[in-house]
């Protein structure tokens, strides 16, 4: 009489399940760990598209026409501190000028050697010569 076969796994089949699951585990944390980095640098750079455009508007409601040329400000925004970078080109027209903004995480602790951070966003805006009352209330001949 033969003896009884019993059913159940044997353990090649339990370690072939694991390296099976381990696998598995393995693709799942990669694509977490892809989203949780493209999440970040979409939360950076909406962040810093509004520091640009919070800055073009200061601009604007200054009223001061700026002189052609490059400077840089920083700010704070969300808890963390931003370099603006505002290039001033003129136009065509003389009482318009170009601004292109562009906006990067500022490094803690200062760059090396003058190094600057590469730019997460950067816009472009016009900025027209504020008129006097003067000459707005004029009428048109």
């Amino acid at each position: 009489m033969l003896p009884e076969r019993r059913r159940g796994f044997t353990l090649l089949e339990v370690l072939i399940a694991l390296v099976i699951f381990a696998i598995a585990a393995l693709a799942l944390l990669r694509a977490q760990n892809s989203q949780l980095a493209t999440d970040q640098h979409l939360e950076e750079k909406t962040l810093a598209h509004w520091v640009a455009l919070n800055h073009l508007a200061d601009m604007r409601l200054q009223k001061a026409f700026p002189e052609i040329g490059q400077g840089e400000t920083t700010t704070k925004m969300a808890g963390r501190d931003w370099l603006i970078t505002t290039k001033v080109q003129a136009t065509p027209t003389q009482n318009v000028r170009l601004l292109v903004i562009s906006v990067a995480i500022k490094p803690e602790g200062g760059s090396d050697f003058g190094a600057k951070p590469d730019p997460v966003t950067t816009i472009t805006g016009f900025l027209p010569r504020a008129q006097s009352n003067e000459t707005a209330n004029t009428p048109a001949s």
